[in-house]
């Protein structure tokens, strides 16, 4: 079987490698894209199992990225978390239709915890 892929979409370069190196250490195939317009032209090109999606991005917003990939045929149905440090439940939920389960709030989860995150959001 395969490896999932997961896209880790995170401005930080040292939070993303952190979690580029615990999925991958986690048996998955891990992307990394440092802002917006690289995260939609990754998602659209691979399309991951998963995509972990920062709102406060460089470039563009996790929302227009989110809106972007929703846009397309298979981004209707893409599997994303929201990853966010600042971001309120009100304001995220206004912005996308997800529900607070597939919110994860950084940096307040243990490895074990983001793991158990990740397989149950691909069950989903």
């Amino acid at each position: 079987m395969q490896p999932s892929t997961v896209l880790i979409v995170e401005d930080s370069p040292e939070l993303a490698e952190t979690l580029h190196d615990i999925l991958t250490m986690h048996g998955y195939n891990a992307l990394l894209a440092l802002n917006g317009r690289d995260a939609i032209a990754l998602a659209l090109e691979h399309h991951p199992d998963l995509i972990m999606l920062d709102i406060r991005l460089p470039d563009i917003s996790g929302y227009t990225v989110f809106q972007k990939i929703r846009e397309d045929s298979w981004g209707i149905n893409a599997k994303i978390m929201i990853l966010t440090a600042s971001e309120s439940i009100e304001n995220i939920s206004k912005n996308v239709n997800l529900p607070v389960e597939h919110i994860l709030f950084k940096p307040n989860s243990s490895v074990a915890s983001l793991v158990q995150r990740i397989e149950d959001r691909l069950r989903d």
